[in-house]
């Protein structure tokens, strides 16, 4: 039921406070203690849970392993009670002093986040139309517009990898349309199981796939994407196939753009396929009097 919303933490206070202000909005609260968060992420379909980060990235991770597409919004009242704890992060990180409208926001866009993500794995199982994969790039610049909004506050790094089947001209005649299709949809897997929980992984062209990886410095970024290349190069197969990517990254200050990132690692890419395939580049730096804003 999407507008239920799991609350773990311990203190009757913030629990309080967060119950009255979400249920004004309409929403069912369930408050446990963060040693049963995961046990009850996995008896109930909830549309976010709110973690105190205080709990730490134990419990968060058991949260996510109890139910994979159940947002996690991590709560700090304070940023020295952010600093202490720098390893609980979730889908989303909010920062004190909480008001009740920036914790519903972050309710309705976890819960947002939640039906796509259940509709992008039903529509990945039953390799989905190009229509159907654009509805879902779109969301996904839309997810990438809330990881730059809380990179330029808190200073969190983004990497972008633009992936591609190399020699792919070559090998699409041959595949057909069906062989194509399960081919992107069995590559897609092999890189979703390369990533983190929190990263994101869909198709971008016929060819080419995008992931997100936030919180991940360029040099990070490019470490994953070559790992993700390797993996590719190295599964069991009826198709031996090789991809290459680019690699754009954004260090948390400034601006920047959806289509920014990937003209940068589209660049990347087209290097990585230049040089022979079957590897990862770095994006070069923006130009720094280029004025770039989220579009």
């Amino acid at each position: 039921m999407v507008g239920r919303i799991l609350v773990a933490d311990d203190s009757e206070a913030v629990v309080s406070a967060l119950r009255r202000d979400l249920e004004e909005r309409g929403r069912e609260v369930v408050a446990v203690s963060p040693a049963e968060a995961a046990g009850r992420a996995g008896e109930v379909r909830f549309g976010a849970a709110l973690v105190r980060g205080t709990a730490g990235p134990k419990v968060i991770s058991a949260v996510r392993a109890a139910d994979p597409h159940l947002p996690v919004v991590v709560l700090f009242l304070d940023r020295k009670e952010a600093a202490l704890h720098p390893g609980a992060r979730g889908d989303a990180v909010l920062v004190g002093p909480l008001t009740a409208s920036a914790v519903s926001t972050a309710c309705a866009l976890a819960e947002e986040l939640r039906v796509r993500g259940e509709k992008l794995a039903a529509l990945t199982a039953r390799a989905a139309r190009p229509a159907a994969v654009d509805r879902e790039l779109e969301f996904l610049k839309r997810l990438l517009f809330v990881e730059v909004k809380r990179s330029r506050r808190y200073g969190f790094p983004i990497s972008l990898a633009l992936v591609a089947v190399d020699r792919w001209a070559e090998l699409a005649p041959k595949l057909g349309a069906a062989g194509r299709t399960a081919l992107l949809a069995e590559l897609l897997g092999v890189l979703r199981g390369g990533l983190r929980d929190i990263d994101v992984a869909v198709p971008f062209s016929e060819e080419r796939l995008v992931v997100l990886l936030p919180h991940t410095k360029a040099d990070g970024g490019l470490r994953v994407a070559r790992r993700l290349c390797a993996l590719v190069r190295d599964r069991s197969g009826t198709h031996k196939v090789t991809v290459s990517a680019g690699v754009a990254a954004h260090g948390g200050d400034g601006t920047v753009s959806f289509s920014g990132l990937v003209k940068r690692a589209s660049d990347a890419l087209a290097r990585a396929v230049e040089a022979g395939g079957d590897r990862a580049e770095p994006a070069d730096p923006p130009k720094k009097r280029d004025r770039i804003s989220i579009g």
